[in-house]
Parts: C-alpha cells; sequence; structure tokens
C-alpha cells in the first residue's frame, strides 16, 4: 500500500515520498540528470516538476554510501566500502554516494562502476566513470544519499558527520508520521558521538532504535 507524505509548504512546495516505489522530491536543481539499474533495483535523480525542485526515484535495494573523502586507496576504510559494493551488486542492488575521486567513493566505483549513481556539484573533482548526476547544491546532494532506503555511513569528517545527522532527522520525521525509516548503519568510529547524543536526549529512543553500529560490513550485507 502507498503512503505519501507532504510538508506544509513554505518556499519548497512539499517533499514528498510514495512509500512502494519511494518517488519523491527534494529542494534543488539537477544540471544534469542520472540513473542506475540493477535487475528491479533503480535510483534516478532527475529535474522536478517544478522549478527548484529535484525528483528522486528509488525501487528495490538502494543504498546511500557516506563516508570520508581522505582515506587513502588501499585504507582498511576504503576496502570495507568495495567489500559493501561488491556485495551489494551481488546482491542485485545499487548504490548513490558522493561521486568523487578520492576515499570511500572512489573505492566502491573502483568495484561496481556500473551499479552506483553518484551525485556530484560542479566544483567537485569527480570520478572519471561511473554515471554521475549534478547538482547545484552541497545540501540537495547531502539530502539525496540520507534519504535511501539504507544508508551506511563509515568514517569521515564533518561532512560525513553532516549525513549522519541529516539520516537521523530524516528518520524521526518519517517515524513521526508512522512511515517506514530507513535503516540506518554507522561505524563505530562515530559511536561515542551518537552515544552522547542519545545521554543529552537529543536523539529520542524511538529514533535510536532505527540505528545499528558495524565494524565489518558482514552484518549489513546480511541484512539486506
Amino acid at each position: 500500500m502507498s503512503k505519501c507524505l507532504e510538508s506544509p509548504g513554505g518556499e519548497y512546495n512539499y517533499i514528498k515520498i510514495i512509500m512502494t516505489d519511494r518517488i519523491g522530491a527534494v529542494p534543488g536543481t539537477v544540471i544534469k540528470e542520472g540513473s542506475v539499474k540493477n535487475g528491479d533495483s533503480l535510483v534516478s535523480v532527475m529535474k522536478g516538476a517544478t522549478p527548484g525542485e529535484v525528483e528522486l526515484r528509488t525501487n528495490g535495494l538502494v543504498v546511500g554510501f557516506s563516508g570520508g573523502a581522505d582515506f587513502p586507496q588501499g585504507h582498511p576504510i576504503c576496502w570495507l566500502a568495495q567489500k559493501l559494493a561488491s556485495g551489494v551488486a551481488t546482491k542485485g542492488g545499487v548504490i548513490v554516494n558522493g561521486g568523487e575521486n578520492k576515499g570511500t567513493m572512489l573505492a566502491a566505483m573502483e568495484v561496481a562502476e556500473d551499479i552506483i549513481l553518484g551525485v556530484v556539484c560542479p566544483y567537485h573533482q569527480v570520478v572519471p566513470y561511473g554515471t554521475k548526476a549534478l547538482v547545484n547544491s552541497y545540501q540537495t546532494r547531502k539530502m539525496l544519499i540520507s534519504v535511501m532506503p539504507v544508508v551506511v555511513v563509515f568514517p569521515g569528517q564533518v561532512g560525513t558527520l553532516d549525513e549522519l545527522i541529516t539520516t537521523i532527522g530524516w528518520i524521526k520525521s518519517l517515524i513521526k508520521q508512522k512511515a517506514t525509516p530507513p535503516i540506518l548503519w554507522v561505524h563505530s568510529f562515530w559511536w561515542d558521538v551518537l552515544q552522547l547524543l542519545k545521554e543529552k536526549q537529543a536523539i529520542q529512543l524511538e529514533v535510536w532504535d532505527q540505528i545499528n553500529k558495524f565494524d565489518d560490513v558482514d552484518n549489513i550485507l546480511q541484512s539486506l
């Protein structure tokens, strides 16, 4: 059964998700559309029906990858990203990441470029292969990664932390609307930060219950 969620209005007239196939719109402008497909799994970033709107379509197993750009290739974290990307591809899924030519993004693209959609801004140094969607806004890029049905957050810096908090906020919003929230997997690198937020009651218990901890990706792959 489909479920449509709408915000009350404002500068952007809605953010809408139809839960059966997760069609939605987020604020921003698409400069170049992009789409990847793997079996029945699909993710597309397209120009919205009205100005200032990005249309997002997902179906099947779609995983958002968030992780640091500063890790050198061959780093254990890059290896984890590659292991998970290969596993998602084998399971017939697709991936959305930041599409830059470094860190976990490059590592994942090197093993699974055909099933990864990189969402980038005009000033990024992008991976020279694989499918890209180009958007005008850094925040739009982060939101598109954070609203995927499954979100995996690797170690990183402030940008990755921003995506983690955005995902947690999205989970809280969907819980309030009695809709299915994303499945969030967070590397233990961030666990002390999250524990502190929980202790300060900045993360409510019902939201905390949706957050899963990982060190290796085997548990993630088994859950997909």
